[in-house]
């Protein structure tokens, strides 16, 4: 049977041939607008025209039949064979194979995959593929850029400013928010009327999970470490309280008011301990208090912040010191740091018997209140404040000025904390509304990161133990809850030892100074004891007049020699300061 057909055509059968050429545009018609429909239509502006750029979905269920669906398997143990022939059967199959292999198509396949058998055979020999061929170079880690990413954002209703943020110690941790305007009530009512805290769920920001109720606007909430429903707050009209979650939304315990704090309770804290029952509080009337959680009924121990009086025993708060903020940290079970509302860091030793061993270290630290005190998690001799528009870093051992000084900002910085497991890199908050993170290993005097959160002064900043998410509040009742990139987060191996590095070397340069400082001053001393009069103040001005006169004489004469658009140089600006000094 034949696979082909041939059949037989004419030219002219297939038409006439197409002539295509470029010719002139041919008016066909010419259609004139029309001016009376014209006259019903008129121009509309500004036009407001609402679109969707989505496509719009709908959705339905129906019952469809139901597929069976099966899983079935098969176990090949021999190749395939025709059906005649059966694999069982020896002499059978020795026969098919022999006369397969006297086909000379078999032997032509066999001749031509025979060269890729061994091309393959060759290759894998020359190459072990389950060999480790770099595994004796060093690893690098991936370069990551810093980012800080926002994850949710919670509203408070009333838009009430944010007082205090802390984290509930539980494996799904939830964040633990008062509102309040610190505002202080003194022969006026309180601005504060919805006096609600919420408990948020990271996870869901429409609504909070659980909610607190405060006698009065609560200015300090901590959570505590061991238990995740109990609440400390700190209160407008100076008492603390006891918040149970289980048990309803209302104080399970209060401080009386004649015991309590005279002003607005300005700092909380939990104090290491066996049991993790005690805690103190600080307010701006000059008063330290510890406490048990198991009986509020009265302090434990009292102390007046009087930093330059001599008598510490004695209750006398004319010359307490106001506190607005206090650290803890269980390097030092006895001592505490307190920052006070003039600018001060105090140094507290507990356990001190004389006035000097009490107050052992006072730092002037910024010309505005202390808003924010914290230690390095990894050297705890080195402690971070914020105020004014500066923040400071500063060691226990320079009192005199901070072993690396802030530049300052053009906003006043709110808040201060330090990455809890980089020690190089600390986190601020300021009135512009954004979140600064800065790291002294990558960038000393600006940060590596700027994240623009809210239109509104951030008050605000909480950390996560973990490191990675950051709560923020702003003055409108918005909390931001932010995520940091892991190189943000996480230090290399050999941060710390070159942050201590620094720390050392910073330390050392202030020692010398402070000697130095010391040697002039002495020297002062020795010649006024002496009698010699020190040049007045005219003479040295006039000195200084001759010499400033003088180079900018010898400057201009250089310059005309030079001819115009000429400049001096650094070599040649050098030659003239040492004729100056010369003469």
């Amino acid at each position: 049977m034949s696979l082909t057909y041939t059949y037989f055509k004419m030219r002219k059968g297939f038409g006439r041939q197409p002539m295509f050429c470029m010719v002139k545009p041919e008016m066909v018609d010419n259609i004139m607008p029309d001016e009376a429909e014209q006259k019903k239509y008129c121009l509309r502006n500004p036009v407001n025209q609402e679109s969707q750029a989505v496509l719009s979905q709908s959705q339905q269920e129906i019952n469809t039949t139901r597929v069976v669906l099966t899983d079935t398997g098969i176990n090949h143990l021999e190749g395939g064979w025709p059906k005649d022939i059966h694999f069982d059967d020896e002499e059978t199959t020795s026969r098919y194979r022999r006369r397969i292999e006297r086909d000379e198509s078999y032997v032509d396949a066999i001749m031509h995959l025979t060269p890729k058998f061994e091309h393959y055979i060759d290759q894998n020999n020359a190459i072990n593929m389950y060999d480790l061929f770099y595994k004796n170079m060093p690893s690098e880690d991936p370069v990551e850029k810093p980012i800080i990413r926002i994850n949710n954002v919670f509203r408070d209703r009333q838009c009430r400013p944010t007082s205090s943020i802390g984290w509930t110690c539980e494996e799904d941790s939830k964040l633990v928010v008062s509102y309040c305007d610190k505002v202080f009530p003194i022969n006026t009512p309180s601005r504060n009327t919805d006096l609600v805290g919420y408990l948020w769920n990271v996870e869901l920001p429409s609504s909070p999970v659980d909610e607190f109720l405060p006698p009065v606007a609560c200015w300090q909430v901590v959570c505590s470490p061991v238990s995740a429903p109990i609440l400390l707050g700190g209160l407008e009209d100076g008492r603390v309280c006891i918040f149970d979650l289980r048990s309803g939304n209302s104080p399970q315990d209060i401080s009386p008011e004649h015991i309590a704090h005279r002003d607005p309770v300005s700092a909380l804290l939990y104090i290491n301990s066996r049991l993790n029952n005690e805690f103190f509080s600080a307010s701006t009337d000059g008063v330290c208090m510890w406490w048990d959680v198991r009986n509020i009924s009265k302090p434990t121990e009292a102390m007046i912040m009087s930093v330059f009086s001599p008598i510490v025993n004695e209750y006398d708060l004319a010359n307490a010191q106001p506190i607005t903020t206090l650290q803890f940290d269980k390097a030092f079970p006895t001592r505490f740091l307190c920052g006070t509302d003039t600018g001060l860091v105090v140094n507290v030793n507990r356990k001190g018997k004389s006035h000097n061993e009490v107050m052992s270290a006072v730092f002037k630290a910024h010309y505005g209140p202390v808003k924010a005190l914290h230690r390095n998690p990894s050297i705890s001799k080195m402690f971070i404040t914020c105020g004014d528009w500066r923040v400071n870093v500063w060691s226990d051992e320079i009192i005199s000025t901070p072993i690396i000084p802030g530049q300052p900002q053009k906003y006043q910085i709110n808040d201060v904390i330090w990455a809890p497991h980089r020690a190089s890199s600390y986190m601020s908050v300021s009135a512009d509304g954004r979140l600064r993170y800065w790291d002294f290993l990558r960038k000393y005097r600006e940060p590596i990161v700027i994240s623009r959160l809210s239109q509104h002064p951030l008050l605000k900043i909480k950390a996560h133990d973990n490191g990675q998410m950051i709560a923020v509040g702003d003055k409108k009742g918005v909390m931001y809850l932010v995520q940091l990139s892991d190189i943000l987060v996480y230090s290399g191996n050999k941060d710390k030892p070159r942050m201590i590095q620094t720390y050392e070397r910073e330390t050392r340069r202030e020692h010398l100074l402070e000697t130095k400082i010391k040697e002039i001053r002495l020297k002062l001393t020795k010649t006024e004891d002496v009698g010699v009069e020190a040049p007045p103040i005219d003479e040295i001005t006039e000195d200084f007049t001759s010499v400033e006169s003088e180079y900018k004489r010898i400057v201009d004469e250089e310059v005309r020699n030079m001819g115009p658009g000429r400049t001096l140089s650094s070599s040649q600006l050098e030659k003239v300061k040492q004729e100056v000094r010369k003469r």
